[in-house]
């Protein structure tokens, strides 16, 4: 035998090994993916971050689900990943623009990251949507923090005539705590401090606040303001010559 003929030998036999080998061999297992399980566990565990991540990996595999983006949309913005969360909040809205209790924390999350028209804007839809007051207080609390007092003021008239004291919201405190109060006594309180920071109308501020306490003597906010008055009061009068 020439030596092309045993090389030729040696390559069909290789061939047909290779051959041989490939035919017993079993694909790849498909791995599992295991992600519904891990976000129905986290969601128990109430374990939001990897609740997130769980939601993710959904959406690897289906881009369009909007449930699975509404969802994650909802844990980024109260986790406090407010960027993360308007990419994909705005995503869902655009296929379901009535999602009310999306578009409350779209307009917390546009509050937060200072794009303050679009929180207003957002939380003037919930009020056509809704017809609820709590919303255009909302309103009035931006217009506030941004120092637009007149449009505060404003907003907070409409809200007295609208208001009563059966309807609650619930008011952030300056420590960090809320406190659950009337929505009347929650107006009469944004009056008060209008009437102090945007108007130096002290003698006002104080009959407001007072109106607040009647309806809520518990509300923190107005005695707070209270005290700062009377010690600001006490100060100027210390600092007059006899």
């Amino acid at each position: 035998m020439s030596k092309f003929q045993s090389l030729k030998t040696i390559n069909l036999f290789v061939i047909a090994l290779i051959i041989m080998v490939l035919a017993n061999c079993k694909p790849p297992a498909k791995v599992p993916n295991n992600s519904k399980a891990l976000l129905a566990q986290a969601l128990k565990n109430k374990d939001y971050a990897t609740a997130a991540f769980a939601y993710n990996n959904l959406l690897l595999e289906d881009t369009t689900n909007m449930e699975y983006t509404d969802s994650l949309a909802r844990i980024y913005i109260r986790s406090g990943n407010y960027e993360g969360g308007l990419r994909l909040g705005e995503k869902v809205m655009l296929k379901s623009p009535k999602n009310t209790k999306l578009l409350e924390l779209i307009g917390v999350a546009n509050e937060q990251t200072k794009h303050t028209d679009k929180s207003i804007e957002n939380f003037k839809t919930l009020y056509s949507l809704t017809n609820d007051i709590v919303y255009l207080y909302k309103m009035s609390a931006i217009y506030f923090d941004n120092n637009k007092f007149e449009k505060a003021d404003s907003l907070s008239d409409v809200l007295i005539e609208k208001a009563d004291t059966s309807k609650k919201i619930n008011i952030n405190l300056p420590d960090g705590s809320s406190q659950v109060v009337p929505m009347l006594a929650a107006c009469y309180n944004m009056k008060g401090a209008i009437a102090a920071e945007g108007k130096n109308n002290l003698q006002g501020a104080v009959a407001y606040f007072q109106k607040a306490l009647k309806i809520a003597p518990e509300f923190s906010y107005p005695q707070l303001y209270l005290q700062r008055i009377a010690q600001y009061v006490q100060q100027q009068q210390q600092q007059q010559p006899r």
